[in-house]
């Protein structure tokens, strides 16, 4: 370990009687000047970089047309991206009206099937397709919906599934 402190103190002296100011008359760094007072400092302006990739115009800025008249760009909208939820069919799970039902299986087992379905909102449509025959219970994807009619017909309640129409 001395011989290693030995080695970097020799270095270390070595570069300092290299750089004495008497082994650098006449080096001037960049940018210094020397006056009669000594060295100063002569500070560039900053400058913008310019990019070495040509970027093209932006939008909404002005450039001259072929006349030389400035006109102004305007954005162009991007179409519309098909997402996963526009191009999925979706379902009408329908609850078909029956007079030997008992309204409280009926609702009771629409909520367990259907999380979604909150209690009043089965009384109302298990009231709808009394009167009316069918009444809408949730719209979903096809496998949802082919799910929950298989679980209410389990429990004796019919319901069919239906495409919707967009």
């Amino acid at each position: 370990m001395a011989a290693f402190r030995v080695i970097v103190f020799l270095t270390l002296m070595a570069l300092a009687v290299a750089f004495t100011p008497s082994t650098l008359v006449g080096f001037k760094p960049s940018g210094m000047t020397t006056t009669c007072n000594g060295p100063s400092m002569q500070l560039a302006s900053p400058q913008i970089a310019k990019p070495k990739v040509d970027i093209g115009h932006q939008l909404g800025t002005t450039q001259p047309d072929a006349q030389g008249k400035a006109k102004t760009g305007t954005p162009k909208l991007a179409p519309k991206k098909k997402t996963q939820d526009d191009e999925t069919p979706m379902y009408k799970v329908i609850l078909l009206g029956d007079p030997e039902y008992e309204q409280s299986h009926v609702v009771t087992q629409i909520t367990k099937v259907i999380p979604s379905v909150q209690k009043e909102e089965a009384i109302r449509i298990y009231v709808e397709a009394q009167m009316t025959g069918s009444s809408v219970i949730i719209v979903v994807t096809e496998e949802h919906a082919e799910h929950y009619v298989q679980q209410l017909k389990r429990q004796q309640i019919y319901a069919k599934m239906e495409k919707e129409k967009k």
